[in-house]
């Protein structure tokens, strides 16, 4: 179980009559005039220039940092009385939680502000909170201990159970329990359920009725260990951290189509690939690789795999990405553990520790730009000495508008990265360690 998811121009029609009724060298200019008027059109659009941090959302430029018509993203509004701040709604000093923070050893999910205030209570959940997805206006955890799933609905005063709890029963339940991840798409949830090797499908739609929720489950494979899922269509990747692959699934037959073998990226370092976390970007499939070694410590730097997902096969000539500027003695990223993607970005963070020491090694936020046929590895936010963040080692993380935020699993502390800045601009303890025991943020989500 892994410790360590331009405007379009106005149409200037001429009126039915145009041209008609007049003398011909009235007709000819008119036609001119015609015939001008896509220049004239194009002249306008280019008039409209904004800055480096705006963009155009329906035919103005606007701030998506600060528009609270427009916050994060052009479309989407703020509600009465509230105001845009870094691309996250909030309703002056009572803000709503911007992100949820899944607090693995104390059983809760915590809600917190942009600025990472605690908001409310936590909520109580079943043993092991590890994964967190947005299915509608339902917040599902996946409990990796107690091996059930609990929904929890969004409502103006905070989270709430949408029933009873566990929501669905996993089974088999028993001494050895492991869900790793949840997934929402086209309307189900995908567990992954390492305990016993498959991915099951559970429709959330049948929660709190007669009918059973869980609708399917896939076999992985013996030995497979399932950790994160990606889709594309009507295809579904999970990464199989046990057996070096990536398992191809066919949604609508349920049944695995093709496995990816990764087991080579790693040779040069002698260690394993273990897949642990993807994302799908455009046509291809991104993996990040621990590249561990038999001992399950770092052969070697992080791994980026690059799958083609047409063809689900290995991109040729770019495979793996090393996750590492080769500026250091030691490589920057060790033990990749989150994908996010920001614009044409991936940030994967990373940091290793053994759990029998607090020492954090290869801790960083590294910037991925994959806009073109060859990913680029940009300069890395190092987590170490002075650097705010020094000490931790970030595991899942997403973006809520245009700020980051990253859960640390080597305590329970979530911290806020801002891209622009390349740096790590706030952190607050939101899952706070039970007497004599840790604290591990295992997901983060945005809030809604």
């Amino acid at each position: 179980m892994e410790r360590s998811l331009a405007p379009s121009p106005i149409a200037l029609r001429p009126h039915p009559a145009a041209g008609h009724g007049l003398p011909r060298r009235g007709r000819l200019a008119a036609r001119g005039l015609l015939a001008a008027l896509p220049l004239l059109l194009a002249a306008c659009t280019e008039e409209l220039v904004c800055t480096a941090d705006q963009a155009v959302c329906d035919g103005r430029c606007a701030s998506l940092r600060s528009d609270p018509a427009n916050c994060g993203e052009c479309g989407r509004a703020c509600g009465a009385g509230q105001s845009c701040q870094a691309g996250l709604c909030c309703a002056g000093g009572q803000c709503p939680p911007a992100v949820y923070a899944a607090c693995f050893n104390n059983a809760t999910v915590q809600g917190a502000t942009a600025d990472l205030q605690a908001v409310g209570a936590p909520v109580e959940v079943e043993s092991g909170p590890i994964s967190l997805a947005w299915d509608g206006a339902t917040l599902w955890v996946a409990n990796s201990i107690s091996n059930t799933l609990d929904g929890l609905a969004a409502t103006p005063a905070g989270l709430a159970p949408v029933g009873p709890l566990p929501s669905v029963a996993v089974p088999p339940s028993g001494p050895f329990n492991d869900l790793e991840l949840v997934a929402a798409w086209q309307g189900l949830l995908y567990v992954s359920n390492a305990a016993v090797n498959s991915v099951v499908v559970v429709d959330p739609a049948r929660v709190g009725t007669a009918a059973s929720p869980i609708v399917g489950e896939i076999p992985l494979g013996a030995g497979a260990f399932p950790q994160g899922m990606a889709f594309a269509g009507g295809k579904g990747y999970v990464a199989l951290n046990g057996t070096d692959r990536i398992a191809v699934l066919d949604l609508a037959a349920r049944t695995v189509a093709k496995s990816i073998d990764l087991s080579g990226l790693a040779v040069p370092w002698g260690g394993r690939a273990m897949p642990s976390r993807l994302l799908v970007h455009g046509s291809r499939l991104y993996a990040a690789l621990w590249n561990l070694d038999a001992s399950w410590s770092p052969a070697g730097p992080g791994l980026l795999a690059v799958i083609d997902t047409s063809s689900d096969s290995l991109v040729p000539g770019v495979n793996p990405v090393v996750l590492a500027t080769g500026s250091g003695a030691q490589p920057e990223c060790l033990d990749p553990a989150g994908l996010a993607l920001h614009g044409s970005t991936i940030y994967v963070t990373c940091g290793f520790f053994p759990y029998a020491s607090p020492v954090v090694t290869g801790a960083a936020i590294v910037p991925v730009d994959v806009s073109g046929t060859s990913p680029r590895v940009l300069a890395p936010l190092v987590l170490d000495g002075a650097t705010p963040g020094a000490g931790t080692a970030p595991g899942a993380i997403t973006f809520c508008g245009d700020v980051a935020f990253a859960g640390d699993r080597a305590s329970g502390k979530v911290l806020r990265y801002d891209p622009a800045q390349g740096a790590v601009t706030g952190q607050a303890e939101l899952c706070v360690p039970r007497a004599g025991g840790s604290g591990y943020v295992a997901d983060v989500a945005c809030g809604r």
